[in-house]
């Protein structure tokens, strides 16, 4: 009796927009027949030149600059294909940065824990024109669900710098796909860690490979804790602090707060992310959020258990302050005393020399006369550990993605680069002998 290979036989196919030789957006599509499975939909960063994207700029400016991929049926532009989803592994600009152009027939799905974040940011207007309650829906983590009728997919807890990160298993008939989304393990880490125990050995791994860089190969392999880096380093600092963060690491400001509790200092939140201390429950008598004219009163009537504090306020006794300043909002520091004030950059936009105006924030600071101190915690797992992930898989082909040197990683066994672009049948990728 023979029995026929089901990858020889493969009517699965995958193809990548976004996430190749980059670190910025990411996005891969798997089809099996005409049913299509969407992973991630993240901002694609081609902005090399510091054009700043106008809010009325249409799809179609997008797509010819190349910020949006030449995607068809998903847009609000086009005629939607009924027989697409959008899985999303978790929430920043780089996975999820293009969903406010999806046309709002199109399903999106995310772990609980990434619905949870998205509602907020929402209500603070960063996730503008999405309809999250009808759209938008959340799955638990380790149950089974088909987003067509003949694709499946489960999420899995990972490590990462954002509530609610996410590996998936993508399974159609005649394949098995496990594409990590962003990882990181420390010593504390049990999710990522269990990743190859729960997820199981896949023809296709695809996998992140931001730390795999020449530079960072030899690096000691441990990730600290957020908390054991940054409180001990923050309770150094005896100047007052101007800090910049990303504030979807909800984690981060919880750290922020519980460093300047024992260092006996008011923290003081832009309107935006103290609405987001406050539905995360994590108010406290030393927390503030500063009011100034030009805040959006919207945000500031729905805090309500966190006190307002004005610039004169903070004027008077400032040296008693740790202050939030996105670049976006840096000219407010001009109406402040910060001379001499150190300014925290904790893995905050924009986030370093890759970024446009990376340069410009570096003159704000010289001209505002602080100094600048890096201090922050990768979200994403070191070269040595990445490769110990993708050989626990045992995937049959690996391909790395979301890196600057993908080329650096070698799966166990078979080892792809994709291109943008083309469609690879599952079963080219898949050697017959395995």
């Amino acid at each position: 009796m023979t029995v026929e290979n089901p990858i020889k036989n493969s009517n699965t196919t995958i193809q990548f927009y976004a996430g190749l030789k980059t670190i910025g957006g990411t996005i891969f599509e798997i089809k099996y027949k005409d049913e299509r499975f969407i992973a991630d939909f993240g901002m694609i960063f081609q902005n090399k030149e510091g054009v700043q994207l106008r809010p009325q700029t249409t799809i179609s400016e997008l797509q010819a600059i190349g910020v949006i991929p030449p995607i068809s049926g998903v847009l609000k532009t086009d005629e939607i294909d009924e027989n697409v989803t959008i899985a999303i592994s978790h929430l920043h600009l780089d996975h999820i940065g293009l969903l406010q152009y999806v046309h709002p027939d199109v399903p999106i799905i995310m772990s609980e824990g990434s619905k949870t974040l998205y509602e907020h940011l929402h209500t603070i207007g960063e996730e503008p024109n999405v309809d999250v309650e009808r759209q938008v829906k959340s799955v638990p983590y380790h149950q089974p669900i088909l987003v067509s009728e003949h694709i499946q997919v489960e999420f899995f807890p990972v490590n990462h710098d954002a509530p609610g990160a996410s590996a998936m298993r993508i399974i159609t008939p005649d394949t098995t796909i496990v594409y990590t989304g962003d990882v990181r393990l420390h010593e504390a880490d049990i999710d990522t860690a269990n990743l190859p125990k729960v997820a199981g050995s896949p023809d296709l791994l695809i996998i992140e490979t931001t730390n795999v860089q020449e530079e960072f190969l030899d690096v000691n392999p441990v990730i600290p804790s957020e908390k054991d880096v940054l409180i001990q380093a923050l309770l150094k600092i005896d100047t007052p602090i101007v800090f910049n963060i990303y504030h979807r690491n909800i984690k981060r400001l919880e750290i922020l707060i519980e460093a300047a509790r024992q260092k006996e200092k008011l923290i003081v939140f832009e309107p935006e992310t103290a609405y987001l201390v406050q539905a995360f429950q994590m108010e406290a008598p030393h927390v503030r959020f500063l009011q100034v004219e030009q805040s959006d009163s919207r945000i500031s009537d729905l805090i309500h258990t966190i006190q307002p504090i004005t610039l004169a306020e903070l004027n008077r006794d400032f040296s008693q302050v740790w202050l939030q300043s996105s670049y976006h909002h840096i000219t407010t520091l001009q109406q402040l005393p910060v001379k001499g004030a150190t300014y925290v950059h904790s893995n905050g936009v924009p986030l370093g020399s890759f970024d446009p105006v990376y340069n410009e924030l570096l003159e704000w600071i010289d001209k505002l006369e602080m100094e600048l101190v890096v201090l922050g915690v990768s979200g994403h797992a070191a070269a040595a550990q990445i490769k110990w992930l993708a050989d626990s898989m045992q995937a049959k082909v690996t391909i790395p993605l979301h890196g600057f040197t993908p080329e650096l990683l070698q799966g166990p066994y078979e080892t792809f680069l994709p291109e943008t672009g083309i469609i690879y049948p599952i079963f080219a990728l898949i050697d017959e002998k395995n």
